[in-house]
């Protein structure tokens, strides 16, 4: 919790330790009477005796702190420089009542909230019944212990997952981590001891992935110093070598000397060292522990080949990542291990064919986790089989250029990246794939150039930024090669038609009445049969078919349609798609099994009008020949 209970108790805080000031001057900065600077600085005085320090006051040169304890007055110091954060919203005020909680074990009492956030007690009681919501989804409840004073009741797994999830959506993970903690150990300082544990055991993390492990670590190491210890946890479905690793690793991270630890702790560790690995050491190569997984992998591929009409083409790096991928997965899913996809909108947008692959493919695999699969965990999948599906031969020996590409998302989204520039660039050959922090371990690079999807500074070559996902256009930040020529398929003309281009001016569509609408008219015209429809559906109540909250794009599972087809619905007045979000243009695709290919343009096209002027344009047609003179500049 912040130590100073306002923001001008800070400010007044700052300008006394910056160096001798009068009340009178401070008065004057801080816009209050010389008596409320008074009454300030008896409440910034007892924040200094708690600290071993005090505050004096000279008649020639004013208000200065008299130090006894550097150390304290450091930490006041460090806290007084945090970013400053006025709880006003509601949903700010419960986000910290949240922390507030989660910080008091003991029992927190809402009079003291009250006189330091200035909030009614009102306010903050009805904000309690409200995050008994919140809590039972964790199965934790609020219990009152008289008066206004409440805590949380729950089992230690409960509570550290409740941490875990709360802290990955912080703003400021770091910030808020030491408001529940008050911890001597810093973020960064936990993460310094992985990194070099796992440096010389062998152990691969993705920088994101570190991440959420860091942050999951540092939960685990603070429960143990309050003395909130695991005990019964088990992690009966592991390879041996997680539980020795795990076993190394906890004295580390307490970095105290214990009798004992409980096996349920070192468990509970060795499931999210699991979880979050990238790829493990050769001699932890395990045999007969992950059957199911193979299970899983190779349904995944199969479905693509003959569900979708594609080749897939893997060597064994790609099989083996692959697999260490949904092991991990499996075991945050089974395991309620929440992860965030900071690509997963740019997924959706520049891959939605692959995501609709991924999507259509682990339906199928339900029944081999125990809850379902979020979109952050199908957007890495997406990464996976985007890397794979005709992956091209990079790193050949005739190829002139060197590059070292280096990301901080994992392996796959960095094979996507890399596919990207070897299909844009035919000279250039990528000879590894780096970490940020591998990255940062070297001390010179041998490579002729780097390309880095993530900040980072140059060495001794030329670094290339791009983003995580690089639109085109990005790729021309590379000097030295011509951009490959792109045909327009003339194909792409033959999937619009007037006969299948409605604009609806005065009706009043529902989400629902337009998909009944779009598909009936394609059964009609025999490009779809009675099966097509409620594929559709059920692609839509499986997720929305949203296109970057721009346009909708209903669809069915899989390649049902009779022969290829976009049917256009523009809404001048705008339609609700889903609650809130509204859209001008509805393109119903029926795509059959001999496009596949052809497939992958419509949906290039798709992405490509997503910008905003381009949507208006299309939106305000009032012909199809108007449509289609916007739209051919945008067929690739």
């Amino acid at each position: 919790m912040r130590r100073f209970s306002h923001k001008r108790i800070r400010d007044i805080f700052i300008q006394v330790v910056k160096g001798n000031v009068t009340q009178a001057s401070l008065a004057l900065q801080m816009n209050v009477s010389t008596r409320t600077i008074r009454s300030d600085l008896k409440e910034i005085n007892a924040l200094l005796c708690a600290s071993g320090n005090r505050l004096i006051y000279d008649r020639k040169k004013g208000v200065l702190i008299q130090v006894d304890d550097e150390e304290n007055l450091a930490r006041l110091v460090d806290d007084a420089h945090r970013p400053w954060k006025d709880i006003r919203s509601a949903s700010e005020r419960r986000r910290a009542l949240l922390t507030a909680l989660l910080a008091q074990s003991h029992g927190l009492s809402l009079a003291a909230l009250e006189a330091e956030w200035f909030i009614s007690i009102y306010s903050l009681r009805n904000d309690i019944s409200l995050l008994k919501r919140h809590f039972a989804l964790y199965e934790i409840t609020i219990i009152a212990e008289g008066g206004d004073c409440f805590r949380l009741e729950g089992s230690e797994l409960s509570l550290r997952r409740c941490l875990y999830e709360h802290l990955l959506s912080a703003r400021e993970a770091e910030e808020e981590y030491q408001d529940i903690f008050c911890s001597p150990v810093t973020m960064q300082e936990i993460k310094k001891i992985l990194s070099h544990y796992f440096s010389g055991h062998g152990f691969i993390f993705s920088d994101v992935n570190l991440r959420f492990f860091t942050l999951m670590c540092g939960i685990i190491r603070e429960r143990i110093q309050h003395e909130h210890w695991l005990f019964d946890y088990d992690f009966a479905h592991c390879e041996p070598g997680w539980r020795s690793a795990a076993g190394e690793l906890l004295p580390l991270l307490l970095a105290e000397p214990q009798k004992t630890l409980p096996e349920g702790e070192i468990h509970f560790l060795a499931m999210n060292l699991a979880a979050f690995c990238t790829a493990l050491p050769d001699h932890m190569e395990e045999v007969g522990f992950y059957d199911t997984e193979r299970v899983v992998m190779h349904h995944f591929l199969s479905y693509i080949s003959t569900a979708w009409f594609c080749e897939v083409n893997y060597d064994e790096a790609m099989r083996k990542n692959l697999l260490n991928h949904i092991k991990a997965m499996r075991i945050r899913i089974n395991n309620g291990i929440t992860i965030v996809n900071p690509l997963i909108e740019q997924i959706k947008r520049h891959y939605p064919l692959m995501y609709e692959m991924t999507l259509a493919a682990f339906s199928e695999l339900e029944h081999f986790f125990t809850a379902t699969i979020n979109d952050d965990e199908i957007g890495y999948l997406v990464m996976h089989i985007g890397a794979i599906l005709d992956t091209p031969g990079y790193g050949s020996a005739n190829e002139k250029i060197s590059a070292l590409v280096v990301s901080d998302q994992g392996m796959a989204s960095t094979r996507l990246v890399c596919q990207k520039i070897v299909k844009a660039y035919a000279d250039i050959t990528i000879s590894q794939c780096l970490s940020v922090e591998q990255y940062h371990a070297l001390a010179s690079i041998e490579e002729d150039i780097v390309i880095s999807m993530a900040p980072i500074e140059e060495k001794n070559r030329q670094v290339i930024s791009l983003s995580p996902l690089p639109e085109r256009w990005e790729l021309e930040k590379i000097k030295y090669y011509l951009l490959a020529d792109n045909v327009t398929p003339v194909t792409m003309l033959n999937y619009f038609s007037a006969e299948h281009f409605f604009i609806m001016a005065e009706a009043d569509y529902s989400k629902e009445s337009v998909i009944q609408l779009l598909s009936t008219h394609l059964r009609i015209k025999g490009k779809v049969d009675e099966h097509y429809l409620p594929s559709v559906l059920e692609r839509e109540a499986r997720a929305s078919t949203l296109l970057d909250e721009k346009l909708a794009i209903p669809h069915p599972l899989g390649l049902v349609a009779l022969s290829t087809m976009v049917t256009v619905a523009i809404f001048p007045q705008g339609i609700e798609w889903d609650p809130g979000k509204t859209v001008k243009l509805v393109f119903m695709l029926a795509i059959s099994e001999d496009a596949f290919i052809d497939s992958m343009h419509i949906y290039d096209y798709l992405t490509n009008i997503l910008d905003n002027d381009v949507i208006d344009r299309l939106s305000q047609c009032t012909t199809w020949t108007e449509f289609m003179a916007i739209s051919q500049k945008y067929f690739l």
